[in-house]
């Protein structure tokens, strides 16, 4: 017990080392912002300042509410328990209620696709993987352009286990080892970032290996985009 309370105060400690290291940046650009705002005269230069102090408070809004959901959620997975549960109807709950959001907003279609089994049984939590398949989708969402396709592709695989596929159409990654995407506030970011924190994708790393399961993203093959595929064990 000792030792893991010890592992929680270094894991806090450097995150918030990380966090107020963060945040320092758009505060520099805001204190900037401001600065040239209040003496500029010009109408146009006044609206692309007022912008960028927007897109800056969004940025510091979303990494502060970020970093207090993860110390609930670390608090409350240690109060819940593992079941087995068909993981079909979460996921297609979830691509439904984005498909409502980003096919008016966007244009964005998400399809669920299965091998007509729709019965996949994991063992885990189910408002976490609910989590998981939202924060890949809000992911996907913001390297994806109006009116493409997002594909989440649920199957089984020669070794029984149910694995999840969270295909794109965006620009796909430029890393050669994409498994830096999945470090705290990865600096390799969509243009509109004030909507994310660069949090989103380590969340998902640390919910994915909770279930003892395994996530690897890639490029897609057959076309420009992007593959994020989790593999979840035998229950």
């Amino acid at each position: 017990m000792t030792l893991e309370l010890q592992k929680r105060i270094s894991n806090a400690e450097n995150f918030s080392t990380d966090l107020v290291h963060e945040i320092r940046n758009p505060l520099a650009s805001l204190k900037s912002a401001s600065e040239i705002l209040h003496d500029t005269k010009d109408s146009d230069q006044k609206l692309k300042l007022v912008s960028i102090l927007s897109h800056d408070v969004q940025r510091i809004e979303r990494l502060i509410t970020d970093y207090s959901q993860m110390l609930k959620d670390e608090v409350a997975l240690s109060k819940e328990k593992f079941k087995k549960f068909n993981i079909f109807p979460i996921i297609q709950s979830v691509v439904d209620d984005y498909n409502n959001i980003y096919q008016v907003k966007r244009g964005i279609n998400i399809s669920c696709i299965n091998d007509n089994n729709k019965n996949y049984i994991i063992s885990g939590i189910e408002n976490r993987v609910e989590q998981i398949i939202a924060n890949l989708l809000d992911n996907a969402i913001s390297f994806s352009e109006d009116y493409s396709n997002i594909e989440v592709k649920i199957s089984k695989n020669v070794d029984n286990q149910v694995v999840i596929n969270v295909i794109d159409e965006g620009e796909g990654f430029k890393e050669k080892d994409t498994s830096k995407i999945f470090k705290r506030f990865y600096s390799n970011r969509p243009d509109k970032f004030g909507q994310h924190s660069g949090l989103g994708l380590n969340i998902v790393k640390n919910l994915v290996e909770l279930h003892k399961a395994s996530i690897n993203a890639s490029n897609r093959l057959d076309k420009k985009g992007a593959n994020l595929e989790i593999k979840f064990p035998k229950p």
